[in-house]
């Protein structure tokens, strides 16, 4: 369908994003911004993301110019001269909270735009508090809405090759994979709060499964997920690789791309996964899966859809995470076998 943009994107030279984190939502956001790029090549395009985050975004032939800020209050001070130095023409803030929405307002750009929610007054520091985010679309096609809005009619339909045909790149996922050969199963362990995570006795028993069947499986996670990867490991009898604390978000998508199915729940990898276009069977609790849960045909979620769900980051179980407990190992490796029979696995 033909969409009129509210800006005439020919008079556009340069435009500035503000996506600053969490790591889920820039890997979200990529889609939007190489849809703008290939819509619109003339056009130059900054990118203001958090410092730890930057990493998933080197080597993007769409970005001319990352600005990387510290968390934070800080980043208005940091970050205000660079990007009004930047110049843009056009500044779309697409997170929406108060930090952002001071940047969008000093960049200086004459048309800004965010969410219609406006939260954190960014609705009234942006100017324009246009963007829809219908309760029913994922969060990748929200996003897509700032492209919408130029103009732009469609997301790219392959994988971002910066991340999955580097050559260096690959050649370093090649080395972290060394000794899991095909096919493989990627595990994320952890989540940034502890009612999304699914408990380690659950990952431990689908690990062996995945194992004994002849699969090899590979455990990720960051720094925050080691204790949970030691106590993982110890309950298993067999060996998967543990990747955990030991890559990089360009190395995560890099590895995750070389995986034959992914599991994770509600976290920064599982939508890292779907950028990369591997196949992934989602475990979500607390947040709702059709707006949260990975954007594409070949992902699944399984959510139980419990009464309580979703409550987000405010349980009201008393830690007892039902939503995510009673989803049992067995399903869970049937429903992943399922999936792979569909690739040829």
């Amino acid at each position: 369908m033909s969409v009129s943009p509210v800006v005439d994107m020919q008079s556009v030279e340069r435009l500035l994003v503000i996506k600053m984190s969490a790591l889920g939502d820039v890997a979200r956001t990529v889609p939007t911004v190489d849809a703008i790029r290939r819509a619109y090549p003339h056009v130059k395009i900054g990118w203001v993301v958090r410092n730890g985050l930057a990493d998933l975004l080197m080597g993007n032939p769409s970005i001319d110019e990352l600005f990387i800020a510290p968390r934070g209050i800080k980043a208005i001070m940091a970050m205000w001269q660079p990007i009004r130095r930047f110049r843009p023409d056009v500044t779309l803030d697409m997170q929406g909270l108060f930090i952002s929405g001071c940047l969008a307002r000093l960049s200086g750009a004459p048309r800004r735009f965010t969410w219609e929610s406006g939260r954190e007054f960014s609705g009234l520091l942006t100017g324009n508090p246009i963007v829809a985010a219908p309760d029913h679309l994922n969060a990748v096609e929200c996003l897509f809405n700032f492209a919408r809005l130029l103009g732009v009619e469609r997301l790219p339909e392959e994988p971002p090759a910066y991340l999955t045909r580097d050559p260096a790149l690959v050649a370093r996922a090649e080395e972290l994979l060394e000794g899991a050969p095909p096919p493989r199963i990627g595990m994320h362990i952890g989540a940034s709060v502890p009612n999304k995570t699914w408990p380690p006795s659950h990952w431990a028993s689908l690990a062996d499964r995945f194992l004994e069947a002849g699969f090899s499986v590979i455990l990720f996670g960051g720094r925050a997920e080691e204790a949970a990867d030691k106590e993982i490991r110890g309950q298993m009898k067999g060996r998967p690789l543990s990747l955990v604390g030991c890559t990089t978000p360009r190395e995560l998508a890099a590895t995750i791309s070389r995986c034959n199915l992914f599991l994770g729940g509600d976290t920064g990898a599982t939508h890292i996964a779907s950028l990369v276009g591997t196949p992934i069977v989602a475990l979500m609790g607390p947040t709702d899966p059709k707006r949260f849960g990975p954007y594409g045909a070949q992902n699944i979620t399984l959510h139980l859809g419990l009464s309580c769900s979703p409550c987000y980051r405010h349980p009201t179980c008393k830690g007892r995470y039902y939503c995510m407990r009673n989803m049992e190992p067995d399903w869970v490796y049937r429903v992943c076998r399922e999936r792979l029979k569909l690739f040829g696995y």
